[in-house]
């Protein structure tokens, strides 16, 4: 009897082996299996059965509900594997320690997300050595001589200080001769106030940007924070500075749109930001922040309209050399229309979206096209694994986009015969069939992304600025905003540091740097100009000839 139930034990583990690589594409079929595989075993197993059940009715639940494809296949494994290395059969599989215990591996091969690298690996660090000087304390126990020191434990944490604020007092000292021919002053060390006759410091200002901007703080919130350290300025003044910053990078603004039209593919989108308006019946009126990346993550640049006529982006987009990906703004439509027009791609995320949406309504005939979505994005994050440029990108979805591509054009085929058209399915589909010769134009270019996520991505600030300032406060308030957003958004796709950013270029611009110069101060090209003053000069060989 023990050895036909060891018997049973090693099928269901060499079952559930060749089982946990499928658990994605054919989880109905898996969960027959597992089930019947379980019920063979005893009934204390039952509860797993239960659990499998609840994990295949995951696309039906909030995402924070669900689990990682093939985790449960997994626990399954390391379970029946584990009991049966308790009862000491031969052969069995234990889970090593490295596997459950080493936090500093790599990460699982199925998982989508890479592991967060460790932060603060470049920040000054403090030293402290605690020793114990009195002869007593470090007497032996046994033999009642003094310890010798053998080494130490360490202990690390982040201390986190305060901003200082303090006013800057430049005394410029005056110097003249009895004759009276002149009198000659020192040169202040400072460079010049980016706001003329304000006390406002490029550092200061720097700080009310990036806070407003970046991280959505409402004026009277970082009023709030300077109230703390004995600094009261009234939220009218840090508006004007705000304002006034945004002018000061006005021609920076400019070349950044000059770069993106020289772009192989520009990506827009749009979110609505109210402005106050004292001419509109609601003195509030709701504008459109427009966001235009270049070539996907080189170049940003944002602009604010009154309103959401197609007219803005067709005027921003006017001598654009590159193909124009959007979610199927009608707008725009005019811009391909004629020869030499660009190429318009689709975005994915939108369709995919109105999927979700009919499922989430209860329609549940829009499962497979998002199972099939899920494979076709399921490639992209190979593709960015493999770090593989246009062509490799383009070969691979070649290989195993189109296959599903395919399959989608069936299932949705299969689907306009049987919805209504006015059901949330029925739009979707709609909206699929209208657009997709674009949708599937990133099949057939490797540079094209498969959605417009990445615009979305960097919306969000727009968003977290919206849900906390609630409105701009003028229409040129939008517009000032939407200049400070490129220049900051181009710092994150730079990977620069903004604060250091905005504070070394209001000491530049104050110090009247040249308009026909703009190209210099891009965050990108000026982290590489930054990199390049901190390279150590190379030593050239000196060759004694003789």
């Amino acid at each position: 009897m023990a050895a036909e139930r060891r018997k049973q034990i090693e099928g269901a583990i060499t079952a559930l082996a060749s089982l946990k690589g499928a658990v994605a594409s054919e989880q109905a079929r898996i969960v027959d299996e597992v089930v019947a595989l379980l019920a063979s075993l005893d009934g204390e197993l039952a509860d797993l059965s239960a659990k499998l059940r609840w994990h295949a009715g995951a696309p039906f639940r909030p995402s924070k509900e669900t689990a990682p494809e093939g985790q449960l296949a997994f626990e399954l494994l390391r379970m029946l594997t584990a009991r049966l290395g308790d009862e000491g059969v031969d052969g069995a599989v234990a889970p090593t320690e490295a596997s459950d215990a080493d936090d500093d591996g790599d990460d699982d091969a199925g998982s989508s997300r890479p592991k967060r690298p460790r932060r603060g690996r470049d920040l000054p660090r403090k030293v402290v050595e605690v020793k114990i000087d009195d002869p007593l304390a470090r007497a032996c126990p046994c033999c009642a001589k003094p310890q010798a020191e053998i080494g130490f434990d360490t202990r690390e944490r982040f201390i986190h200080e305060p901003a200082k604020i303090y006013i800057l007092e430049e005394r410029l000292f005056k110097y003249g001769c009895r004759c009276g021919d002149g009198i000659v002053t020192a040169e202040p060390i400072e460079p010049a106030k980016p706001i003329p006759g304000s006390m406002a410091s490029s550092s200061l200002l720097a700080h009310l940007g990036v806070s407003k901007v970046l991280d959505g703080l409402p004026i009277e919130r970082i009023a709030k924070q300077l109230r703390r350290h004995d600094v009261d300025l009234a939220t009218s003044t840090l508006n004007d500075w705000f304002g006034r910053l945004g002018d000061l990078f006005g021609f920076v603004r400019r070349a950044c749109h000059r770069q993106l039209l020289t772009c192989g593919l520009i990506s827009l989108d749009d979110t609505p930001v109210r402005a106050r308006n004292q001419d509109h019946p609601d003195n509030v009126q709701t504008g459109r922040q427009w966001l235009y990346l270049g070539d996907v993550d080189q170049v940003a640049y944002a602009e604010f309209t009154p309103d959401w006529k197609g007219s803005h982006p067709r005027r921003v987009l006017d001598g654009a050399r590159g193909d124009i990906q959007n979610d199927g703004y009608a707008g725009i439509n005019p811009l391909f229309v004629g020869p030499g027009a660009p190429q318009r791609v689709g975005c994915n995320d939108h369709s995919r979206r109105r999927f979700v949406q009919a499922l989430e309504q209860g329609d549940r005939r829009a499962q497979p096209a998002i199972d099939l979505y899920r494979a076709l994005y399921r490639v992209e994050r190979t593709a960015t694994e493999r770090h593989l440029d246009a062509a490799g990108r383009r070969t691979l979805r070649q290989t195993e986009s189109v296959p599903l591509w395919r399959e989608l054009e069936r299932v949705i085929a299969d689907l306009t015969l049987r919805v209504d058209k006015k059901s949330p399915l029925g739009k979707a589909i709609y909206y699929w069939t209208r657009q997709q010769p674009y949708l599937r134009a990133f099949l057939d270019d490797g540079r094209f992304p498969i959605s417009n996520a990445h615009v979305e991505r960097l919306l969000r600030v727009v968003a977290l600025f919206r849900n906390n300032s609630l409105f701009v406060g003028s229409l040129d308030a939008g517009e000032r905003y939407a200049t400070l957003l490129t220049v900051l958004l181009n710092c994150v796709l730079a990977g620069a540091n903004p604060y250091h950013y905005l504070v070394d270029v209001l000491d530049k611009i104050a110090s009247d740097w040249p308009a026909d110069r703009a190209d210099e101060l891009l965050p990108r090209a000026w982290l590489a100009g930054r990199q390049a003053e901190q390279q150590p000069p190379s030593q050239a060989a000196v060759v004694d000839v003789a």
